[in-house]
């Protein structure tokens, strides 16, 4: 089965060379890196370690589009199944080959740092944690998948299920996107624990989205508009305010 790790990059230069060459000590088959447009040398970095695949974004697009940009790559290459995993140190690469083997019939296999298994590794920012709970909640009600983590980036895709999304949201708010659309198109999910680890409590957002209350209204205006999109129901009472 060919098998595909798609890693976002965007100034990551203190922690990317260790957790490109762990994901490589884990996972011996196919890696695309994508960096979006980083300033900080993690460019160097990415064509200093041999055998990558890489796509390069000539300015920053989004943390949304670099994950878009690797599904699209994993559907046009003809791989099977695809994990993606950030490279901040909050993911463990060890956990690859795992993730690749739960994913059974399912169509999505996602990590989970909130799960009564999942490893407490250091404490989660608590705006972090609040707008999680909030969006996971809503997302709960319209899709009933019964999440418990809907922002974690760690997960393992059938990629046959992915090319019949229609995904286009290039910033932070993508995965509330693909919540919708997996339960439109029907896509059958599963979590997984993942342990909880946050090394770099000072890490941003960018702009007006280091506004907890602002990033939460972005997230509710995607969620609203996909709603919208694919004619679901919906309480919009269920979100609330911080």
């Amino acid at each position: 089965m060919k098998r595909l790790v798609a890693v976002p990059v965007y100034n990551e230069a203190p922690t990317l060379k260790r957790i490109l060459h762990e994901i490589k000590k884990f996972h011996s088959g196919d890696i695309v890196v994508i960096d979006d447009g980083s300033t900080d040398g993690s460019d160097r970095i990415i064509s200093s370690i041999k055998g990558l695949k890489v796509i390069s974004h000539g300015k920053n697009l989004g943390y949304g589009q670099s994950l878009i940009d690797g599904f699209n790559y994993s559907v046009a290459n003809g791989y099977q199944l695809l994990t993606t995993i950030d490279c901040d140190e909050q993911h463990e690469p060890s956990m690859i080959p795992e993730m690749f083997a739960g994913i059974g019939s399912y169509d999505v296999l996602s990590g989970s740092r909130y799960l009564d298994r999942s490893a407490d590794s250091g404490a989660t920012p608590p705006d972090r944690k609040r707008i999680n709970m909030i969006m996971t909640e809503a997302i709960n009600q319209v899709t009933g998948y019964n999440l418990t983590d809907s922002f974690c980036g760690f997960k393992c895709y059938r990629v046959s299920s992915l090319s019949r999304l229609k995904l286009d949201e290039p910033g932070y708010a993508q995965p509330v996107q693909f919540w919708i659309q997996a339960k439109h198109f029907e896509l059958s999910v599963m979590e997984i624990p993942v342990p909880r680890i946050y090394k770099n409590l000072d890490r941003k957002f960018g702009g007006e989205l280091d506004d907890p209350r602002r990033r939460l209204e972005y997230y509710k205006r995607i969620m609203n508009k996909e709603i919208r999109k694919w004619s679901m129901s919906w309480s919009s009472a269920l979100i609330q305010t911080i």
